[in-house]
């Protein structure tokens, strides 16, 4: 049997030393330091949130006073105090309704299907994604709030755009360093939540 195939670029060692647990830190880091959104004192929501690596970026950007909820279908390791870690579905929406009782500040989605290599396929089950994404901003994304929200282009990409740019006053799509050449992925920064 075959080992799985690992890249160890210099983001990857990089996230190693800096005790990162994942790489995608870094597409949060540029992200954040173009658009500069994200608050001492901000709640956010960290939807697809495992391994956690945006999740402990965000715990620093936020502060003490600030808080991230972390959501993934996945098991989340601790992170800090100021960081709440759920293993739920993000389309629960009598449970996210439970948790956001309060509009969050900005909403974060590293979001990725699991992958078919069919490119058609990841884009489409991609473009689910982001309208759960979006469906969740809409109950629980403050006015004036932002996104950002991972996306694989493909045809629905140019839906998603037209979708966010009714809910947002801004839309800009950035694909940081950190993504892998041969990926598709690109990241949607919304601002200025339309409410």
């Amino acid at each position: 049997m075959s080992k799985p195939y690992i890249v160890r670029d210099k983001f990857f060692l990089k996230a190693q030393e800096q005790g990162l647990r994942a790489r995608s830190a870094f597409k949060l880091d540029e992200i954040e330091s173009k658009f500069k959104l994200i608050k001492p004192g901000h709640h956010i929501a960290d939807l697809g949130a495992a391994p956690g690596s945006w999740a402990q970026r965000l715990s620093k950007f936020v502060g003490a006073a600030g808080h991230v909820t972390a959501i993934d279908l996945q098991d989340i390791e601790p992170i800090a105090d100021n960081v709440s870690i759920y293993q739920a579905d993000i389309t629960d929406d009598k449970f996210m309704d439970s948790l956001f009782s309060k509009p969050v500040d900005g909403v974060v989605a590293d979001l990725a299907p699991k992958t078919t290599g069919r490119h058609d396929a990841d884009a489409y089950y991609s473009a689910e994604l982001n309208h759960a994404v979006l469906d969740f901003c809409q109950r629980h994304l403050k006015k004036g709030g932002y996104m950002i929200s991972k996306i694989f282009q493909g045809e629905e990409f140019a839906e998603i755009m037209a979708r966010a740019k009714k809910e947002f006053s801004r839309v800009k799509c950035i694909k940081p360093e950190a993504c892998r050449d041969r990926s598709r992925e690109t990241y949607i920064v919304g601002v200025g939540f339309k409410g």
